[in-house]
């Protein structure tokens, strides 16, 4: 039987839960994704979701919420919890899952500001994944991230416009990815890149990046304004050894209108 995309997104993140299965360049990697987050958290406009004291008092604002969707074992989840008060995490792996959980007990983080739960809102309407996440907790967010996992699925725009129907009017989508064209294959193609990078990633990976028009294009499709799009100052390296190759990465934000 034929494994679909999802299953095969789950078996690959299964094995990666386990940190003595990561290649040591995904640490590096993780880190300049944190970095460059908080570098541009004003103009991403996380700073202005809490406001001033007197603002917070006088609009009497209400718990700021964060959904990371592919959260994996919640790094970026823990470097944007300072900003918000309630964090919840989706992922298809279970074992991710259980990963992200056991880093905010570890962070004497309660259960009710840091939560992950398997998930998968890309499966068709009556998928049990989807459907647990059909209740209203699950929508509402004023901010959604999707990290280094818009490479991993069929259809982006899909992915995208599901991700801003959980934020609230005037919820940030955030967006992190490769840039299209700034990778190099070193004459393999990119199953055979990916595979070397890390082993099973050639059956979950549809793409080797985005380009600028396209994902401000997705944003667009997806019903966001003041849409925005910026390369990471950095290459990335991905790889180690004589298997690295560089590439650079981008962050895009938007805006979720009324008219989602």
């Amino acid at each position: 039987m034929v494994s679909s995309l999802s299953e095969d997104n789950q078996n690959l993140f299964d094995t990666l839960a386990v940190a003595a299965n990561r290649p040591p360049w995904i640490k590096d990697l993780v880190d300049q994704i944190q970095a460059e987050v908080l570098a541009r958290r004003d103009w991403v406009g996380i700073t202005a979701l809490r406001g001033t004291d007197s603002e917070r008092h006088e609009q009497e604002r209400g718990t700021i919420r964060l959904l990371d969707y592919a959260c994996g074992s919640g790094e970026l989840s823990r470097t944007l919890f300072p900003y918000v008060d309630e964090v919840r995490g989706i992922d298809v792996s279970a074992a991710m899952v259980k990963a992200y959980n056991d880093m905010a007990v570890s962070a004497n983080v309660q259960r009710d500001q840091m939560l992950a739960v398997r998930g998968d809102i890309l499966g068709p309407p009556t998928d049990s994944q989807r459907d647990a996440l059909a209740g209203r907790e699950w929508f509402g967010f004023d901010i959604a991230v999707m990290s280094m996992a818009l490479h991993h699925v069929a259809s982006p725009e899909d992915a995208v416009k599901l991700l801003v129907e959980r934020l609230r009017v005037g919820g940030i989508v955030l967006l992190i990815d490769g840039v299209q064209d700034s990778v190099k294959f070193s004459g393999a193609d990119l199953s055979q890149m990916a595979h070397d990078l890390v082993p099973g990633s050639e059956k979950v990976i549809t793409r080797a990046g985005f380009a600028k028009d396209q994902v401000l294009g997705i944003l667009d499709g997806a019903g966001c304004q003041d849409v925005g799009f910026l390369e990471f100052e950095e290459p990335t390296r991905l790889g180690d050894g004589e298997q690295a190759t560089m590439q650079r990465l981008f962050i895009a934000k938007g805006m979720k209108t009324g008219s989602n």
